[in-house]
């Protein structure tokens, strides 16, 4: 694989190797307790991205220009030739594509400042898998709630840290008298 034949994910994949490898790196000047956390987010980081690169570098090249999947396959074989031909990672093809991720994007990060991550956190997850994702009502409604418990046993409970409560869920509690600012 040369430089001219790397992927733009490929690429991003590497970017991300060197900020998760760099912030391990340099929690090891950290006091042990405050080392903790760069850890537990950049070991399994590294792993992660290694793991992408060598499906990326491994990759045959007779996949890199064909469908991977059969549903894929099947829609190629039934389009018209001129369909036939791979179009670039990113263009206008996908610009639909892109404005509703970062949508997405934009309204989790301003919900969670709003409302908090154990509101935003099911809100988004169910309105992503229901509209974009295509799942059903009740799959979709079991994973938001999954993830929420599993958000809030992991960093509530096991690890003891208070994730963002929200501006208007905390102005909200405090003016009904549940809770203080």
């Amino acid at each position: 694989m040369t430089l001219k034949n790397i992927s733009f994910s490929t690429a991003l994949t590497f970017i991300m190797l060197a900020i998760f490898t760099s912030m391990v790196v340099i929690s090891f000047d950290y006091p042990s307790k405050a080392r903790f956390m760069p850890l537990v987010v950049g070991l399994p980081g590294i792993v992660l991205c290694l793991i992408q690169l060598a499906v990326d570098l491994f990759r045959s090249p007779s996949t890199d220009n064909t469908a991977t999947s059969l549903g894929q396959s099947i829609a190629a074989a039934s389009a018209p030739e001129s369909q036939h031909e791979e179009l670039p990672e990113f263009g206008p093809h996908t610009a639909r594509q892109e404005v509703i991720m970062w949508s997405y994007f934009i309204s989790f990060i301003a919900g969670v400042i709003l409302f908090g991550f154990y509101i935003s956190v099911p809100i988004m997850l169910l309105t992503f898998l229901r509209r974009q994702g295509e799942a059903s009502w009740k799959l979709a409604l079991a994973l938001a709630i999954a993830a929420t418990l599993a958000l809030y046993l992991m960093f509530g409970r096991l690890l003891g840290i208070e994730l963002h409560p929200g501006f208007v869920t905390r102005w909200a509690m405090h003016a009904l008298g549940l809770g203080a600012i």
